[in-house]
Formats: C-alpha cells, sequence, structure tokens
C-alpha cells in the first residue's frame, strides 16, 4: 500500500508542477500579447523580426507545456479545464492583435498608394518628359 500512496503523492506533485509550469508559460505568453497589443496602438512597429523569433519561442514553450499537461491530464481533471479556459483567453487576444495587425497593414498600403499616386503627379510635372535620357541613379539592390 505505501507504494501506491507513494505514487499517489508523486503524481499529485508532477500534476501540481505541470500546472505551475503552464500557467508561467501561459502568463509570459500573455504578457507578451500585452507588449505588442501597445506597441500597435502605438504605431511602433519597428522591431518585427525580434517579435516573430519571441513569439515562436513562447508559443514552442506555451505548446510544449500543454502537451504534458494534456498528457498528465487523464489524473487531474480540473488543471485540463483551467488550461482550456486559459487557452480560450490567450485566443481571444491573439484575435484582438490579428485585428490590430490587419488595420495596421491597411494604413500601410494606403499609405504606399498615395505616395506612387504623388510620384506619378510629380513624373507629370517634368517638362522635358520623353525628349531627353534620364539620369541613372546608383542603387545598393542587386
Amino acid at each position: 500500500m505505501k507504494i501506491s500512496a507513494s505514487t499517489e503523492i508523486m503524481g499529485d506533485v508532477l500534476a501540481h508542477s505541470l500546472s505551475e509550469d503552464f500557467i508561467r508559460a501561459a502568463d509570459d505568453f500573455a504578457a507578451m500579447q500585452q507588449e505588442h497589443q501597445a506597441a500597435l496602438l502605438a504605431e511602433n512597429c519597428n522591431d518585427l523580426l525580434p517579435w516573430q523569433q519571441s513569439r515562436e519561442m513562447a508559443f514552442k514553450s506555451l505548446a510544449q507545456t500543454l502537451e504534458r499537461v494534456v498528457a498528465c491530464g487523464e489524473d487531474n481533471k480540473e488543471c485540463i479545464v483551467r488550461a482550456q479556459k486559459i487557452m480560450e483567453e490567450l485566443l481571444a487576444k491573439e484575435d484582438v492583435l490579428q485585428k490590430l495587425i490587419m488595420a495596421r497593414q491597411l494604413e500601410v498600403q494606403e499609405q504606399l498608394l498615395a505616395m506612387r499616386k504623388g510620384k506619378e503627379v510629380l513624373q507629370g510635372y517634368n517638362i522635358n518628359k520623353g525628349l531627353v535620357p534620364r539620369p541613372s541613379y546608383l542603387s545598393n539592390k542587386l
């Protein structure tokens, strides 16, 4: 009987530890979401590459922890229910971020369109349009 009792205690400790790890990973992911949302609202989108890398790392950590929680979830159903609620909240925040990103993309597309129209208008004011060869510009693009 001592073996089954000790196994039960170890299972409870393991489930509690996994639950804490999952909550910690979810909190980290939620903090990152809030940081990115604040940056998007402030139109501070200069660090997109580091954002992508931090999101990928945070997501991997969250997914791995969630897989372990689900694998041990047969013993602790309330842990699974709590994890499901947390994931629903995180997904709702992701939907908000997605909407902010789409709005920002539309703004950038409109700005690009306005710049192209402005460029065409400026070229229309060229008196010698088509009469003289255009100057060649050096470019750093290959």
